[in-house]
């Protein structure tokens, strides 16, 4: 399979400062010397405790973040080099699933409107083919068509979260980073999700990075999989390269550490 992200060495620096008198500048690595490719059509899992760096660097991935150095690239061009049109396309074929189902959703505008939304802002303007789309996508997610004049507080927290999925595939992206897209719902629920997210992959030809500290659902649901640590990858391998024989200290200490859950 080709590459269809490829991180090069890439650093992620916060700058502050100190709060006494002297003013010094303090440096914060939130990412040091990452490298590491996603190939089209896999799932690559990014596991790491609370602050290892790993949802600052899912946001670079997607520009949201600036880069302090290194290079990212997607189908082989840096994206710090993209043209207003390459950046526009770009826009269309990364998507990302937020980790809150309950604030990643505007309360005012209803499902429709939350969908429609990104259709309006990249220009698609036709009304048969926005109205395909919706009804489309808000049915591949597990919805009704009725379901799109509600508002985001009428649904549950895994519903809402079918929501947050639906617009993210409804300008029919290539790769989407999940960044925690289950850690706020209920166990029973997150396997429902994790199966959407494994049946979509299928239905639209995906390819995910999917962050998480979750290493029991990382393992039901990922092809490889790469271990952060305060901004560096300790680890990666297939994942039962990572299960079953792990090389670094660090990463088996972690995985004596799960609780053993079995997703189904």
């Amino acid at each position: 399979m080709e590459n269809l992200v490829e991180i090069k060495n890439v650093y992620k620096t916060y700058f502050s400062k100190d709060n006494s008198f002297s003013n010094k500048i303090i440096e914060t690595h939130a990412v040091s010397g990452v490298g590491f490719n996603i190939k089209k059509g896999e799932i690559k899992g990014l596991v790491g405790e609370s602050g290892c760096g790993k949802s600052t660097l899912g946001n670079m991935i997607l520009k949201l973040t600036d880069i302090t150095k290194g290079e990212i690239l997607y189908k082989g061009k840096n994206i710090n080099d993209f043209t207003k049109e390459e950046l526009k396309t770009f826009r269309k074929s990364v998507q990302m699933i937020f980790q809150n189902p309950y604030s990643s959703l505007n309360p005012k505008m209803k499902i429709k409107e939350i969908l429609i939304e990104p259709l309006i802002i990249n220009g698609i303007k036709n009304k048969k083919e926005i109205e395909e789309r919706l009804y489309e996508t808000i049915i591949s997610v597990g919805l009704d068509k009725n379901d799109l004049t509600r508002y985001p507080h009428e649904f549950s927290g895994g519903q809402r979260q079918r929501i947050a999925i639906a617009r993210a595939l409804i300008l029919r992206p290539e790769f989407i980073v999940a960044d925690e897209p289950v850690s706020a719902l209920d166990v029973s629920i997150q396997a429902q999700i994790i199966n959407l997210l494994i049946d979509l992959k299928e239905k639209y030809n995906l390819t995910y990075l999917f962050i998480s500290h979750d290493l029991n659902v990382v393992r039901y649901l990922c092809d490889n999989i790469i271990i952060m640590y305060k901004g560096e990858i300790k680890e990666e391998g297939t994942t039962d390269e990572i299960f079953n024989n792990p090389k670094d200290n660090y990463v088996k200490t972690l995985l004596n550490s799960i609780p053993k859950l079995v997703l189904g």
